[in-house]
């Protein structure tokens, strides 16, 4: 779960515009934990400009150990920034009553606010504290009669404990100045807040019996014949209403306004100065430091119509800290090509697809062998594609005009990504230059003091393929102090999963002294497509293959060569998967593609595709579609999205089945959702194994190893007449897939 928590924050300061923070809520500092937490933490987010601690006050000389173990806290984060980083770390003491800055760091004093308050909005925003529906599907009702398609919900939010004791500290500060025996909390779920207070105060020596209630929101607070002891405090999970706090005192006069305290405040109707003294967290939303929530729009029918409900949103009602739901609202999302699949991805796959000299540069479950982390489920080979550029004409001419057209003549450096198809993009790009005396240097063997901070001139970030833009980021902040060069990122094929997270990169590395345009950003090739490199497909079915293998009394062919076929795609020279990628037919032939399929142009793919550059396709398809909103597979608490049974019927080729089983999310196969829908996809997986050796069922592996896995999911009644199905096969592939479906099956019973 995490000993410490780990943030960044923004400051509105020249010197140090942001930091990383580790609170650390314990007496102690487990560094072996530090560091992997660290190492987990930098593979999402940008190295900043310092390193801050905030540490309990008992802790015991906390910078000598920070230095003692420097070495093993550095090796967490990139080495381009160690060196400045370790001149850059600072310290936060607290104890019950507050904060305390060691050595009195002005930029701290003055941001410590923010920086604070930049943490609790990070917990609230980062575990879904705001719920929120489309507001097509459904929307929310409160008990106030007030309509939204969001709200605030702190039990979401609870879930780490270093998090919880991070809001529970800044909430005992609030109540620095109260004596108090008793706290009560609105809902059941913030109760774990008063006990996190209780041990804070034994921590720090106030040994005394802290009693801790809930009351129902929404009832007991607000109901004037509640009696509460004397020396309470209340913590009010959540609000919108600046008004709360009058409010609560109007109705319980004896309470006084500094015993009560509201955790996470969000202005939407009016705003009160009251409320604000006697907020933990201010989450409304700040642009200076980007950070924080947008008000939203609420509606209170009859004095003003709920445009939701006049656009048949399903109104589903808030009670307290739970749902009137007993179900989630389903919908059934098709593909529809003309929405769906867009002229520019298929002709980016056409660009870049197979080859008959060459290949695919469109692959699987890699990742180049000098990054360290794990594999891409689509990776793009792009040193391939500069080792034969000749043989991607478009993208060549496109490439060419744009080194003319975008690198200054005033470059002196070319600064690349640490991964070959910068390197060779890097290198490229000085072949095609008359000046040959521009260095050329890695990211990673780049230190202070390479560059001279007075240089003036114009230095080009060249990357192969951008995913997140976090090694763009680290070299942003690297090149900081520079106020004499100008920095041109130049960018092979720009893949972020989508174009908010896209514009967000942009104008975070594109702002400097001259505004928000003080850097250009040149991209040659752009495509939204998904970037997850947690766990591949194809690493998840290794690893269930050897378990498989394991207890199986005799070793299966089958099982040991489709293992084979999975460890090469780790070679160097092959470089991911491009075909055998899916299970083959039962005849054991590979799934191929037909003619006339909609996510091509037209029919020059036929017997000239790979089955990577095919998935490829699907996968940026339902990227697309998990990025919308409205009519999409959107995800919320409430509603489920799930891929319409029927796809499998519309898209009959194998091929197309495979790629969409294998890019799907688990949620978005879960027929278990609803009952219509899961005998929908049970009508077509009996037709499937009826027909296995026919092309109708040429994919039937993927959909039972799909449903082994539990990628797919069927309402329980459905299990039993698809296992009567199976056991008519004395094929062997597909004994050994029933058997792990009648395990999913005896496990729900």
């Amino acid at each position: 779960m995490g000993k410490f928590y780990i943030y960044n924050a923004n400051f509105e300061d020249r010197g140090c515009k942001d930091s990383t923070i580790v609170f650390n809520p314990n007496t102690f500092f487990d560094f072996d934990a530090l560091s992997r937490e660290l190492l987990d933490f930098y593979r999402s987010f940008h190295q900043t400009n310092a390193l801050v601690f905030i540490h309990c006050r008992n802790a015991v000389n906390v910078k000598d150990q920070i230095n003692q173990n420097i070495e093993k806290i550095l090796k967490s984060i990139p080495k381009v920034e160690e060196v400045f980083l370790q001149n850059n770390i600072f310290f936060i003491s607290y104890n019950q009553i507050g904060f305390k800055i060691a050595g009195n760091k002005k930029f701290l004093k003055e941001n410590l606010k923010d920086i604070l308050n930049q943490g609790l909005a990070n917990i609230f925003i980062k575990n879904g504290g705001l719920v929120e529906s489309n507001g097509i599907s459904h929307h929310f009702v409160f008990p106030s009669g007030t309509h939204s398609t969001k709200f605030l919900r702190t039990a979401n939010v609870l879930v780490r404990k270093s998090e919880i004791d991070f809001i529970s500290l800044n909430t005992l500060h609030i109540f620095k100045t109260v004596k108090f025996d008793n706290v009560y909390c609105d809902t059941l779920s913030i109760s774990v807040i008063g006990y996190s207070i209780k041990n804070y105060l034994n921590k720090f020596g106030e040994n005394k019996e802290i009693n801790i209630e809930s009351f129902q929101s929404y009832k007991g607070l607000y109901d004037k014949k509640e009696v509460f002891y004397d020396d309470s405090i209340f913590l009010i999970s959540a609000s919108t209403s600046g008004g709360l706090v009058n409010y609560l005192q109007n109705i319980h006069p004896e309470i006084k306004s500094n015993a009560i305290c509201i955790l996470f405040y969000l202005p939407i109707a009016k705003h009160s100065t009251l409320s604000l003294e006697r907020v933990v967290c201010d989450l409304k939303k700040n642009d200076t430091l980007n950070y924080g929530i947008e008000t939203y729009d609420t509606f209170k029918p009859p004095l003003k119509r709920c445009k939701y409900c006049d656009n048949n949103s399903t109104p589903i009602q808030i009670l307290g800290d739970s749902f009137s739901l007993d179900e989630p609202v389903v919908n059934a999302r098709n593909i529809v090509a003309e929405k769906h699949i867009s002229t520019s991805l298929k002709n980016f796959v056409e660009l870049f697809s197979y080859k008959n000299d060459i290949g695919t540069a469109l692959k699987v479950s890699y990742i180049d062998i000098s990054i360290n982390r794990k594999k891409y489920n689509l990776y793009i080979d792009y040193a391939m594609i500069i080792e034969n550029i000749n043989s991607y004409e478009k993208h060549k001419k496109k490439l060419d005009a744009y080194i003319k057209q975008h690198v200054p003549a005033a470059t002196k450096y070319i600064i690349h990504l640490n991964d070959d198809g910068s390197k060779k993009l890097a290198e490229y790009i000085l072949l095609s230059l008359s000046n040959k005396t521009i260095v050329v240097k890695n990211q990673s063997e780049l230190m202070e003091g390479d560059i001279p901070e007075l240089e003036s001139a114009a230095i080009l970030i060249v990357a192969s393929c951008v995913t997140n833009g976090k090694n763009l980021l680290y070299l942003n902040r690297f090149f900081r102090n520079y106020e004499e060069i100008r920095l041109v990122y130049f960018i092979g094929i720009n893949r972020i999963n989508n174009q908010l997270k896209n514009k967000e990169l942009k104008s975070n590395i594109q702002y400097g002294l001259y505004g928000p345009t003080n850097a250009s950003f040149i991209e040659i090739e752009t495509i939204n497509c998904d970037n997850s490199n947690l766990e591949t497909p194809w690493e998840i079915e290794l690893s269930h293959l050897q378990k498989i293998q394991a207890s199986l009394d005799k070793t299966s062919t089958f099982i040991t060569d489709r293992i084979n076929t999975l460890n090469s795609f780790s070679n160097v020279q092959q470089k991911g998967g491009s075909n055998k990628i899916f299970f083959p037919s039962i005849k054991k032939e590979e799934l191929e593609i037909r003619k006339n399929s909609a996510f091509f142009n037209n029919n020059d793919y036929y017997k000239n595709v790979a089955q990577s550059d095919v998935y490829f396709t699907i996968a940026c398809v339902l990227n697309n579609m998990r990025n919308n909103q409205i009519d999409g597979l959107f995800q919320s608490s409430f509603v489920k999205n799930l891929i319409d049974p029927f796809v499998f019927n519309r898209f009959n080729d194998g091929i197309i089945q495979a790629s969409i089983l294998r890019s799907a999310k688990a949620e978005e196969l879960n027929y278990s959702y609803s009952p219509k829908l899961s005998s929908d996809m049970l009508m077509l997986l009996r037709t499937f194994i009826q027909h296995f050796d026919e092309y109708q069922g040429e994919a039937i592996l993927e959909f039972l190893y799909a449903l082994g896995i539990q990628k797919m999911r069927l309402c329980k009644m459905d299990y039993l007449p698809l296992i009567h199905e199976l056991k008519k096969s004395r094929k062997n592939e597909i004994i050994i897939f029933k058997n792990l479906i009648e395990k999913v099956y005896q496990a729900s019973l």
